[in-house]
Protein backbone atom coordinates (compact mmCIF):
# COMPACT_ATOMS: atom_id res chain seq x y z
CA UNK A 1 0.00 0.00 0.00
CA UNK A 2 1.47 3.35 -1.05
CA UNK A 3 1.68 6.42 1.24
CA UNK A 4 -1.32 8.14 -0.42
CA UNK A 5 -3.60 5.17 0.17
CA UNK A 6 -2.28 4.92 3.71
CA UNK A 7 -3.18 8.55 4.40
CA UNK A 8 -6.66 8.22 2.91
CA UNK A 9 -7.40 5.13 4.93
CA UNK A 10 -6.29 6.88 8.07
CA UNK A 11 -8.54 9.88 7.39
CA UNK A 12 -11.53 7.54 6.89
CA UNK A 13 -10.83 5.77 10.16
CA UNK A 14 -10.52 9.10 11.95
CA UNK A 15 -14.02 10.05 10.77
CA UNK A 16 -15.45 6.84 12.30
CA UNK A 17 -15.97 5.07 8.95
CA UNK A 18 -13.58 2.46 7.65
CA UNK A 19 -13.61 1.56 3.96
CA UNK A 20 -11.81 -1.06 2.00
CA UNK A 21 -8.86 0.65 0.22
CA UNK A 22 -9.38 -1.58 -2.84
CA UNK A 23 -13.19 -1.60 -3.43
CA UNK A 24 -14.36 1.33 -1.25
CA UNK A 25 -16.95 -0.69 0.69
CA UNK A 26 -17.69 0.42 4.25
CA UNK A 27 -16.29 -1.82 6.96
CA UNK A 28 -17.41 -1.96 10.60
CA UNK A 29 -14.73 -1.49 13.17
CA UNK A 30 -15.78 -2.65 16.67
CA UNK A 31 -13.23 -0.37 18.19
CA UNK A 32 -14.87 2.75 16.71
CA UNK A 33 -18.02 3.95 18.68
CA UNK A 34 -21.12 4.56 16.57
CA UNK A 35 -22.38 8.14 16.65
CA UNK A 36 -25.87 8.26 18.31
CA UNK A 37 -28.76 9.96 16.55
CA UNK A 38 -30.95 12.47 18.47
CA UNK A 39 -33.84 10.06 19.03
CA UNK A 40 -31.45 7.46 20.39
CA UNK A 41 -30.31 9.94 22.97
CA UNK A 42 -33.86 11.09 23.97
CA UNK A 43 -35.88 7.85 23.76
CA UNK A 44 -35.34 6.90 27.39
CA UNK A 45 -36.27 10.40 28.53
CA UNK A 46 -39.41 10.34 26.41
CA UNK A 47 -40.45 6.94 27.76
CA UNK A 48 -39.96 8.06 31.34
CA UNK A 49 -41.87 11.29 30.70
CA UNK A 50 -44.71 9.41 28.98
CA UNK A 51 -44.94 6.95 31.86
CA UNK A 52 -45.16 9.79 34.36
CA UNK A 53 -47.91 11.48 32.34
CA UNK A 54 -49.92 8.25 32.09
CA UNK A 55 -49.49 7.65 35.81
CA UNK A 56 -50.53 11.21 36.51
CA UNK A 57 -53.94 10.61 34.90
CA UNK A 58 -54.59 8.06 37.62
CA UNK A 59 -54.67 10.89 40.16
CA UNK A 60 -56.91 13.39 38.36
CA UNK A 61 -60.28 13.90 36.69
CA UNK A 62 -60.29 16.03 33.56
CA UNK A 63 -63.67 17.75 33.67
CA UNK A 64 -65.06 19.13 30.41
CA UNK A 65 -68.21 21.12 29.85
CA UNK A 66 -67.43 23.56 32.67
CA UNK A 67 -65.62 26.86 33.09
CA UNK A 68 -62.82 26.50 35.63
CA UNK A 69 -61.91 29.17 38.23
CA UNK A 70 -59.11 30.13 35.83
CA UNK A 71 -61.67 30.76 33.05
CA UNK A 72 -60.59 27.68 31.10
CA UNK A 73 -63.13 25.49 29.24
CA UNK A 74 -62.14 22.52 31.42
CA UNK A 75 -60.92 21.80 34.92
CA UNK A 76 -58.53 19.33 36.53
CA UNK A 77 -59.78 17.77 39.76
CA UNK A 78 -57.93 15.41 42.09
CA UNK A 79 -59.40 11.92 42.47
CA UNK A 80 -60.33 10.56 45.86
CA UNK A 81 -58.26 7.43 45.17
CA UNK A 82 -55.81 6.37 42.48
CA UNK A 83 -57.32 4.72 39.43
CA UNK A 84 -58.22 5.23 35.79
CA UNK A 85 -62.02 4.97 36.04
CA UNK A 86 -63.78 8.11 34.86
CA UNK A 87 -60.57 10.03 34.24
CA UNK A 88 -62.43 12.16 31.69
CA UNK A 89 -65.70 13.55 33.03
CA UNK A 90 -68.23 15.28 30.76
CA UNK A 91 -70.24 17.54 33.05
CA UNK A 92 -72.83 18.40 30.39
CA UNK A 93 -73.54 14.73 29.73
CA UNK A 94 -73.94 13.95 33.43
CA UNK A 95 -76.25 16.91 34.03
CA UNK A 96 -78.44 15.87 31.10
CA UNK A 97 -79.18 12.49 32.72
CA UNK A 98 -81.65 11.87 35.54
CA UNK A 99 -79.67 12.02 38.76
CA UNK A 100 -80.27 8.41 39.77
CA UNK A 101 -79.08 7.25 36.34
CA UNK A 102 -76.05 9.56 36.38
CA UNK A 103 -75.09 8.45 39.87
CA UNK A 104 -75.29 4.81 38.85
CA UNK A 105 -73.39 5.25 35.58
CA UNK A 106 -70.85 7.88 36.67
CA UNK A 107 -70.47 7.63 40.46
CA UNK A 108 -66.94 9.08 40.55
CA UNK A 109 -67.79 11.82 38.08
CA UNK A 110 -70.86 12.89 40.08
CA UNK A 111 -68.81 12.97 43.26
CA UNK A 112 -66.06 15.03 41.61
CA UNK A 113 -68.58 17.52 40.22
CA UNK A 114 -70.31 17.85 43.58
CA UNK A 115 -67.08 18.31 45.52
CA UNK A 116 -66.07 21.14 43.18
CA UNK A 117 -69.50 22.83 43.12
CA UNK A 118 -70.30 21.96 39.51
CA UNK A 119 -73.27 19.90 40.75
CA UNK A 120 -75.41 20.29 43.86
CA UNK A 121 -74.88 17.96 46.78
CA UNK A 122 -75.66 17.49 50.44
CA UNK A 123 -78.57 16.07 52.42
CA UNK A 124 -81.04 18.59 51.03
CA UNK A 125 -80.03 17.77 47.47
CA UNK A 126 -80.24 14.01 48.10
CA UNK A 127 -83.69 14.49 49.61
CA UNK A 128 -84.76 16.50 46.58
CA UNK A 129 -83.52 13.78 44.24
CA UNK A 130 -85.29 11.09 46.26
CA UNK A 131 -88.49 13.11 46.08
CA UNK A 132 -88.05 13.49 42.32
CA UNK A 133 -87.56 9.72 42.04
CA UNK A 134 -90.81 9.15 43.92
CA UNK A 135 -92.57 11.80 41.82
CA UNK A 136 -91.47 9.95 38.69
CA UNK A 137 -92.98 6.71 39.99
CA UNK A 138 -96.26 8.45 40.83
CA UNK A 139 -96.36 10.10 37.40
CA UNK A 140 -95.73 6.78 35.63
CA UNK A 141 -98.51 5.18 37.67
CA UNK A 142 -100.90 7.93 36.63
CA UNK A 143 -99.82 7.71 32.99
CA UNK A 144 -100.26 3.94 32.94
CA UNK A 145 -103.68 4.01 34.57
CA UNK A 146 -104.81 6.46 31.88
CA UNK A 147 -103.85 3.96 29.15
CA UNK A 148 -106.30 1.43 30.61
CA UNK A 149 -109.20 3.55 29.40
CA UNK A 150 -111.00 3.46 32.72
CA UNK A 151 -111.64 6.55 34.87
CA UNK A 152 -109.89 6.23 38.20
CA UNK A 153 -112.56 5.97 40.93
CA UNK A 154 -112.48 8.21 43.97
CA UNK A 155 -111.55 6.37 47.14
CA UNK A 156 -115.03 7.04 48.55
CA UNK A 157 -116.46 5.02 45.66
CA UNK A 158 -114.34 2.04 46.68
CA UNK A 159 -115.91 1.66 50.14
CA UNK A 160 -117.32 -1.85 50.55
CA UNK A 161 -120.77 -2.85 51.69
CA UNK A 162 -121.82 -6.35 52.62
CA UNK A 163 -124.94 -7.59 50.81
CA UNK A 164 -127.90 -7.34 53.13
CA UNK A 165 -131.24 -9.10 53.22
CA UNK A 166 -134.15 -7.35 54.88
CA UNK A 167 -134.02 -4.79 57.66
CA UNK A 168 -131.08 -4.62 60.02
CA UNK A 169 -131.05 -3.64 63.68
CA UNK A 170 -129.30 -0.40 64.74
CA UNK A 171 -126.68 -2.38 66.68
CA UNK A 172 -126.01 -4.82 63.82
CA UNK A 173 -122.41 -4.70 62.44
CA UNK A 174 -123.82 -3.92 58.99
CA UNK A 175 -125.56 -0.87 60.39
CA UNK A 176 -122.30 0.48 61.79
CA UNK A 177 -120.55 -0.20 58.50
CA UNK A 178 -123.28 1.60 56.53
CA UNK A 179 -123.20 4.60 58.82
CA UNK A 180 -119.42 4.65 58.56
CA UNK A 181 -119.63 4.75 54.75
CA UNK A 182 -122.08 7.65 54.91
CA UNK A 183 -119.82 9.56 57.31
CA UNK A 184 -116.76 8.98 55.12
CA UNK A 185 -118.54 10.28 52.03
CA UNK A 186 -119.60 13.37 53.98
CA UNK A 187 -116.03 14.05 55.09
CA UNK A 188 -116.60 13.14 58.76
CA UNK A 189 -113.52 10.95 58.88
CA UNK A 190 -113.07 10.59 62.64
CA UNK A 191 -116.67 9.50 62.96
CA UNK A 192 -116.26 7.07 60.09
CA UNK A 193 -113.19 5.49 61.71
CA UNK A 194 -115.09 5.00 64.97
CA UNK A 195 -118.09 3.44 63.20
CA UNK A 196 -115.96 1.00 61.18
CA UNK A 197 -114.13 0.04 64.36
CA UNK A 198 -117.44 -0.62 66.09
CA UNK A 199 -118.57 -2.78 63.17
CA UNK A 200 -115.73 -5.28 63.28
CA UNK A 201 -115.68 -5.24 67.07
CA UNK A 202 -119.19 -6.65 66.97
CA UNK A 203 -118.20 -9.12 64.22
CA UNK A 204 -114.42 -9.89 64.18
CA UNK A 205 -114.64 -11.69 60.82
CA UNK A 206 -116.51 -8.85 59.14
CA UNK A 207 -113.83 -7.97 56.54
CA UNK A 208 -115.41 -4.94 54.83
CA UNK A 209 -115.05 -2.50 57.78
CA UNK A 210 -111.32 -3.25 57.92
CA UNK A 211 -111.01 -2.39 54.24
CA UNK A 212 -113.10 0.75 54.65
CA UNK A 213 -111.19 1.94 57.70
CA UNK A 214 -107.99 1.40 55.72
CA UNK A 215 -109.26 3.66 52.93
CA UNK A 216 -110.16 6.43 55.38
CA UNK A 217 -106.85 6.06 57.23
CA UNK A 218 -104.90 6.50 54.00
CA UNK A 219 -107.04 9.50 53.02
CA UNK A 220 -106.05 11.32 56.22
CA UNK A 221 -102.39 10.27 56.04
CA UNK A 222 -102.32 7.34 58.47
CA UNK A 223 -100.45 5.01 56.11
CA UNK A 224 -99.27 2.59 58.79
CA UNK A 225 -102.85 2.15 60.04
CA UNK A 226 -103.91 1.58 56.45
CA UNK A 227 -101.38 -1.23 56.01
CA UNK A 228 -102.63 -2.84 59.22
CA UNK A 229 -106.28 -2.63 58.19
CA UNK A 230 -105.70 -4.02 54.70
CA UNK A 231 -103.67 -6.84 56.27
CA UNK A 232 -106.66 -7.72 58.44
CA UNK A 233 -108.89 -7.74 55.37
CA UNK A 234 -106.43 -10.07 53.58
CA UNK A 235 -106.32 -12.40 56.58
CA UNK A 236 -110.10 -12.78 56.51
CA UNK A 237 -110.41 -12.88 52.70
CA UNK A 238 -107.06 -14.11 51.31
CA UNK A 239 -108.55 -14.79 47.89
CA UNK A 240 -109.62 -11.19 47.23
CA UNK A 241 -107.10 -9.13 45.20
CA UNK A 242 -108.42 -5.76 46.46
CA UNK A 243 -106.62 -6.04 49.77
CA UNK A 244 -103.29 -6.95 48.17
CA UNK A 245 -103.65 -4.11 45.69
CA UNK A 246 -104.25 -1.48 48.36
CA UNK A 247 -101.56 -2.79 50.68
CA UNK A 248 -99.08 -3.18 47.83
CA UNK A 249 -99.65 0.40 46.67
CA UNK A 250 -99.04 1.62 50.22
CA UNK A 251 -95.82 -0.39 50.44
CA UNK A 252 -94.72 1.13 47.13
CA UNK A 253 -95.46 4.67 48.37
CA UNK A 254 -93.62 3.93 51.64
CA UNK A 255 -90.58 2.57 49.74
CA UNK A 256 -91.10 -0.91 51.19
CA UNK A 257 -90.36 -2.46 47.84
CA UNK A 258 -89.91 -6.12 48.84
CA UNK A 259 -93.32 -6.12 50.52
CA UNK A 260 -94.86 -4.39 47.49
CA UNK A 261 -93.40 -7.02 45.16
CA UNK A 262 -94.87 -9.77 47.32
CA UNK A 263 -98.36 -8.22 47.27
CA UNK A 264 -98.41 -7.58 43.53
CA UNK A 265 -97.08 -11.07 42.85
CA UNK A 266 -100.03 -12.47 44.81
CA UNK A 267 -102.45 -10.46 42.65
CA UNK A 268 -100.84 -11.81 39.48
CA UNK A 269 -101.25 -15.32 40.87
CA UNK A 270 -104.94 -14.65 41.46
CA UNK A 271 -105.39 -12.79 38.16
CA UNK A 272 -102.67 -13.52 35.54
CA UNK A 273 -104.07 -10.76 33.28
CA UNK A 274 -103.76 -7.97 35.87
CA UNK A 275 -101.64 -5.45 33.98
CA UNK A 276 -101.96 -2.94 36.83
CA UNK A 277 -100.33 -5.32 39.30
CA UNK A 278 -97.60 -6.18 36.80
CA UNK A 279 -96.80 -2.52 36.18
CA UNK A 280 -96.66 -1.71 39.88
CA UNK A 281 -94.45 -4.72 40.47
CA UNK A 282 -92.19 -3.57 37.62
CA UNK A 283 -91.82 -0.18 39.33
CA UNK A 284 -90.93 -1.89 42.60
CA UNK A 285 -88.30 -4.00 40.81
CA UNK A 286 -86.94 -0.81 39.20
CA UNK A 287 -86.69 0.90 42.59
CA UNK A 288 -84.79 -2.16 43.90
CA UNK A 289 -82.36 -2.01 40.91
CA UNK A 290 -83.64 -5.39 39.72
CA UNK A 291 -83.88 -4.25 36.13
CA UNK A 292 -84.11 -7.64 34.41
CA UNK A 293 -87.24 -8.49 36.37
CA UNK A 294 -88.65 -5.02 35.72
CA UNK A 295 -88.23 -5.66 31.99
CA UNK A 296 -89.92 -9.05 32.29
CA UNK A 297 -93.07 -7.41 33.64
CA UNK A 298 -92.90 -4.72 30.94
CA UNK A 299 -92.84 -7.41 28.26
CA UNK A 300 -95.75 -9.25 29.89
CA UNK A 301 -97.79 -6.04 29.91
CA UNK A 302 -97.01 -5.37 26.26
CA UNK A 303 -97.94 -8.94 25.34
CA UNK A 304 -101.33 -8.34 26.95
CA UNK A 305 -101.81 -5.42 24.54
CA UNK A 306 -101.23 -2.55 26.97
CA UNK A 307 -98.86 0.39 26.54
CA UNK A 308 -96.11 1.24 28.99
CA UNK A 309 -95.34 4.96 29.60
CA UNK A 310 -92.46 6.03 27.28
CA UNK A 311 -90.82 8.00 30.09
CA UNK A 312 -90.52 4.86 32.19
CA UNK A 313 -89.18 2.84 29.27
CA UNK A 314 -86.51 5.48 28.59
CA UNK A 315 -85.30 5.60 32.19
CA UNK A 316 -85.41 1.81 32.54
CA UNK A 317 -83.32 1.48 29.39
CA UNK A 318 -80.76 4.00 30.65
CA UNK A 319 -80.32 2.38 34.05
CA UNK A 320 -80.16 -1.09 32.50
CA UNK A 321 -77.36 -0.02 30.15
CA UNK A 322 -75.52 1.75 32.97
CA UNK A 323 -75.70 -1.37 35.12
CA UNK A 324 -74.05 -3.63 32.52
Amino acid sequence: MNPVENKASKEIVDRGVKKCPHCGASLKDPKIPKRKRWYDRTSITLCVAGGLIVMGFGFIHVVTGVVSPYQLPFDVVLKATFGYRETFVNAEKIKALPYDVAKLRYPLGCKALQQNNYLEFGDAFEAKMTRRHQDNIEQWLEDFDKTLGKPKPQWQDQLLERPQVGLIAPEDPNAYNDRGIAAAREGRYETALALFTRAFQRDPVFAEPYFNRGLVSVAIGLLGQGVSDFSQFIEIKPGKPEGYGKRGSLHLAMKQYDEAISDFTRIVELDPASAQAMFRRSLAYYAKNRYDQAWEDVHRIQNLGFSVPPGYLEILRLVSEANK
